[in-house]
């Protein structure tokens, strides 16, 4: 029997033990539409800006994002959550265009009221 045929019909312990750990990961199963849409909101709870002047955007965004968490745990339903995670997006950036403009909207009132 010649060396690699002895080599590659018995692999090595160590291979055999790198291929069951890589199954075991792989049970969970990620999203990457949900991750973004994960990311997005956090980073935007992170804002004091967003959080202050959008509240009410944030939790709409936060609101869409437990449903698509809810649905991939339980469905693993990868079109309705992939809609769910474009919509918190689309939610995370009303919020932030919102606060962005409530702010401005501030300090135009600043200015105004400063005039003689």
């Amino acid at each position: 029997m010649r060396l690699n045929t002895f080599l590659f019909a018995r692999p090595p312990l160590a291979v055999l033990s790198l291929l069951a750990a890589l199954s075991i990961g792989c049970g969970a199963v990620r999203n990457p539409a949900l991750e973004s849409a994960r990311d997005a909101y956090q980073k935007a709870r992170q804002d004091p800006m967003i959080v202050r002047h959008a509240a009410v955007a944030l939790d709409r965004a936060g609101q869409s994002l437990q449903e698509a968490d809810r649905l991939w745990a339980q469905e693993k339903n990868v079109t309705e959550v992939e809609h769910l995670a474009y919509l918190t997006e689309k939610r995370v950036e009303i919020a932030r265009v919102t606060a962005e403009r409530r702010v401005a909207a501030e300090e135009i009132q600043k200015v105004r009221s400063q005039r003689p």
